[in-house]
């Protein structure tokens, strides 16, 4: 908490804040649309990553977006690598939590030639317990070497391997009528013993750095890749109650074959530097290119029975007839140039255009687009405190993949043009202190599930809103991160769709705040308290508008405690999540939901040797 220099989201470690993550930044996800970046370099990711590798992660979004190279429509998720000090360092930590999931997590921080060349590895075993019921056991192995052959010259390299074992299908509750399903109990798992899954992901990639003079060469290369042995989709089709109350559900499963994806993915940057009296220049040419082949589909459904909402239901496996795999090829090539001014007391500009070239076939049938994508962004300070920002960027953005319980399920779908803009002020009335209000109005089609189970488009979608964030440093031992979005979604459907199409998106509550304090007690400094107040409010859960979710609002909070047995420093650190257990549906698809997590208490010892 900390580190974060606004409400917008930051993660460091295992602490993660903010109003938005790299799945939901201003209604929409950055994971989905492909802007991800590691070290700020363009980055395809296909299997995930875990803290032996990464140091965390800041969401560009606002403010934070000025200057920032390349930028995307609803913004950017920037990954950073772990680093390498000038001691070694090992550090373990043991956790575990009410719901039963236990793990061992072993990093190391080596220096071996000084500062010019060092590794940061690491090691975790895993038995997860989720807030389903289900769970899977999870082995990460991570390393990052770093080499400095010269002050002007870095390397990185970095490998990540996440091996899953009996992963279970968690439940998806689909209503049979325009109603929400009745509140089920939460942490039982009630899908059959058969619905287990084993999967893999690597990622491993090099990023260079080279300062030459005025010029300044960056480089990254990835390689990205998932495999899975089979997967389920565990449906719950929930009858309307009876008039006694009573529910009864029908199960269904889907099953799916083995299937895989991967991608190579890099980008190679190069800036020169102009220095002109009060006034500073930046130019700067990439070349960003992925190469994406994904191999899905080929489930097969079966009826499993009926039972009782609550109830698990235990039956043999059925005889699965799997279909062929479809293949999606993606192969995208970009070009960009970028110009920056930074004139001393008048602020700064930046003004760029990316021209990207995009073909993708699916089992032989092929696809192509081509856009050219500008963007510009501008502060001006109006005082020694106050600024105003302004930014306008075009994307050309995945769309993601169909979830499992679609008729198309996992399909990849194509490539969507964006559109946004922004503009706010930027208040730091006090050291330590900066708030932030912000307006929005964002553009893009509409991708929702039809009446016919198909996941694709249907109109076009826009978020038009204001978000706050305060970061304050109030006293030395007391901080807030607190912020909100305030958010207007609307839908045109496209003529062509038959089915009635309402003018809200679906899970796109107006109102989603995050409060965060920090405080260190000044009488006892090794013990340092927390509390969060995090609120949603309604939204809507059917492409029709017909039914809306309540929201919710969880408060929580825990502790920090630092103390030493004999020569050694350890830290504790206790979690209490939503501890008064609101319940809230979330709508995963139309007229799909899963629940909210509910009241769990964490719990980790750690130690650097």
């Amino acid at each position: 908490m900390a580190s974060a220099e606004d409400a917008f989201g930051t993660t460091v470690g295992h602490e993660s804040i903010g109003l938005y993550d790299d799945g939901n930044v201003r209604g929409f996800s950055p994971s989905s649309a492909g802007n991800i970046r590691m070290e700020g370099m363009y980055f395809d990711i296909q299997g995930g990553l875990s803290s032996r590798v990464l140091g965390g992660e800041v969401i560009h979004v606002g403010p934070s977006t000025q200057g920032y190279l390349f930028p995307a429509p609803t913004g950017v998720a920037d990954l950073s690598l772990r680093t390498v000090g000038a001691k070694p360092v090992i550090s373990a930590i043991v956790s575990t939590d009410s719901f039963g999931t236990a793990s061992l997590e072993v990093d190391a921080q080596i220096p071996i030639d000084g500062k010019r060349f060092g590794v940061a590895t690491g090691f975790g075993i895993a038995s997860d317990k989720f807030n389903n019921g289900g769970g899977s056991k999870r082995l990460t192995f991570g390393a990052v070497p770093h080499w400095r052959p010269s002050a002007n010259v870095e390397i990185t390299a970095f490998y990540h391997r996440d091996q899953q074992y009996d992963g279970t299908a968690g439940p998806i509750y689909i209503p049979t009528g325009a109603f929400l399903p009745p509140r089920p109990q939460r942490g039982q798992y009630t899908g059959p013993s058969f619905e287990k899954s084993d999967s893999w992901s690597q990622v491993f990639g090099l990023l260079g750095k080279a300062r030459l003079g005025d010029w300044t060469l960056r480089a990254g290369l990835f390689r990205s890749e998932y495999h899975s042995d089979g997967d389920f989709a565990n449906l719950v089709m929930v009858n309307s109650p009876t008039e006694i109350g009573a529910t009864t559900t029908d199960r269904q499963v889907i099953a799916f074959p083995a299937n895989r994806a991967g991608s190579y993915s890099g980008e190679v940057r190069l800036s020169r530097l102009f220095n002109e009296g009060p006034r500073r220049h930046l130019l700067s040419g990439t070349v960003r290119s992925r190469i994406v082949d994904s191999y899905f589909g080929g489930g097969d459904f079966a009826d499993l029975g009926p039972a009782g909402l609550n109830r698990r239901i235990e039956v043999p496996r059925p005889q699965f007839a799997f279909t062929g795999l479809t293949h999606d090829a993606t192969r995208q090539f970009t070009g960009g140039l970028s110009y920056s001014l930074a004139w001393k007391g008048l602020g700064e500009l930046t003004l760029g255009a990316q021209r990207t070239h995009y073909v993708k076939t699916v089992d032989g049938v092929r696809g192509s687009s081509t856009a050219t994508l500008p963007y510009a962004s501008a502060t001006i300070p109006l005082g020694e405190k106050l600024s105003l920002y302004g930014s306008f960027v075009r994307g050309l953005e995945d769309a993601g993949t169909a979830p499992n319980y679609a008729a198309n399920a996992n399909m990849v779908l194509p490539a969507n043009r964006t559109r946004q803009y922004d503009f706010g002020l930027r208040f730091a009335p006090a050291k330590g202190t900066v708030l932030i209000l912000g307006y929005f109005d964002i553009a893009k089609p509409y991708i929702a599930l039809d009446r016919a189970n198909l996941f694709g488009q249907l109109g076009a979608e826009t978020h038009r809103g204001i978000e706050v964030s305060l970061a304050s440093q109030i006293t030395p031992d007391l901080r807030i991160v607190t912020g909100g979005v305030f958010l207007r979604a609307r839908v045109s459907a496209t003529p062509s769709i038959a089915e009635k199409v309402g003018s809200k998106p679906v899970n796109q509550p107006d109102v989603r705040t995050r409060f965060n304090v920090n405080y260190t007690l000044p009488f006892a400094r090794a013990v340092t308290l927390d509390a969060y107040v995090n609120h949603d409010s309604a939204a809507v859960g059917t492409v029709d508008n017909s039914v809306i979710a309540p929201g919710s609002t969880r408060i929580g909070g825990g502790f920090r405690y630092k103390f030493k047995l004999g020569n050694q420093t350890f830290t504790a650190r206790a979690e209490f999540y939503n501890v008064f257990n609101a319940f809230q549906w979330v709508a995963v698809g139309s007229g799909v939901y899963a629940y909210n997590t509910q009241r769990n208490v964490t719990g980790y010892l750690t130690a650097d040797f």
